[in-house]
């Protein structure tokens, strides 16, 4: 579920199993994370419980956006 709501970004990743269903992504150097972007999308699905998500690597696009 989480990577087809997140398919339309271009990013890579993979989900560590079925029993224990992390979702780990990367998202390509230019990727939208203003607006109805990546992070506007992660933080709306962590408000409505669809998930919770942690960034393990952000550039200065990502934490500014």
């Amino acid at each position: 579920m989480v990577p087809e709501r997140l398919s339309a970004f271009d990013l890579g990743g993979e989900v560590f199993s079925e029993d224990f269903p992390l979702v780990a992504f990367t998202a390509p150097a230019g990727a939208d994370f203003v607006g109805i972007g990546i992070k506007a999308l992660l933080k709306q699905g962590q408000e409505e419980s669809w998930w919770h998500y942690e960034v393990g690597c952000g550039t200065d696009e990502w934490w500014n956006a």
